[in-house]
């Protein structure tokens, strides 16, 4: 009996600790204008329509809401009053509109204050709309060490809190990205 129960927990483990999807990319000749996000692992490639295009949906979402920061899954915005959103949406907005910005390359290994003057005042923008992006498959993936474009990623799951995150990899096993990083409070035991 405890063999049998043995196994079953083994199975059950196993499954857990595969991958749930895979995500194939394909090139995408549209990418002429980008956004480029970096960290210690990855490179990604953003299409700026993407971004624009979020910034859109996202402006009328909140305008419904009354600029409510539930209207964003980053935790960054949690503890903000709903002016201060809509303080920092339209400074964001306003960024991205400038046709005298063109470049926009963000590195997650570096800290960027919130209120930022810069291109930094995107960030929370872009990790809270990146998630649905891998899950889409709408970006390109580029692994820092071999600089070669990655073909697939793979989304597996974590449950922390009741919550269920996603955590991006590549096929090496490396993270690309969690959610938990950016959509979760961390705690600190002290």
């Amino acid at each position: 009996m405890k063999t049998c129960l043995l196994a079953i927990a083994a199975l059950f483990l196993s499954l857990m600790t595969q991958a749930q999807d895979v995500v194939k990319l394909f090139h995408d000749d549209t990418m002429v204008d980008s956004v480029i996000y970096s960290n210690k692992i990855t490179t990604i490639v953003i299409n700026k329509v993407d971004l624009v295009n979020y910034f859109k949906t996202m402006d009328s979402t909140l305008f419904s809401n009354c600029y409510d920061p539930k209207s964003f899954r980053n935790i960054q915005f949690a503890h903000l009053t709903n002016q201060d959103v809509e303080n920092h949406f339209k400074a964001a907005k306003a960024w991205l509109d400038d046709s005298t910005h063109t470049e926009y390359n963000f590195n997650a290994d570096k800290f960027t204050l919130f209120w930022t003057q810069g291109e930094g005042i995107l960030l929370p923008y872009i990790e809270d709309m990146m998630s649905q992006l891998l899950v889409d498959g709408r970006l390109a993936v580029v692994e820092n060490a071999t600089k070669i474009r990655v073909p697939q990623y793979s989304i597996f799951y974590e449950y922390i809190g009741g919550g269920e995150y996603k955590i991006y990899k590549l096929p090496n096993g490396k993270i690309i990205f969690r959610e938990s990083n950016f959509y979760l409070e961390q705690l600190a035991k002290s």
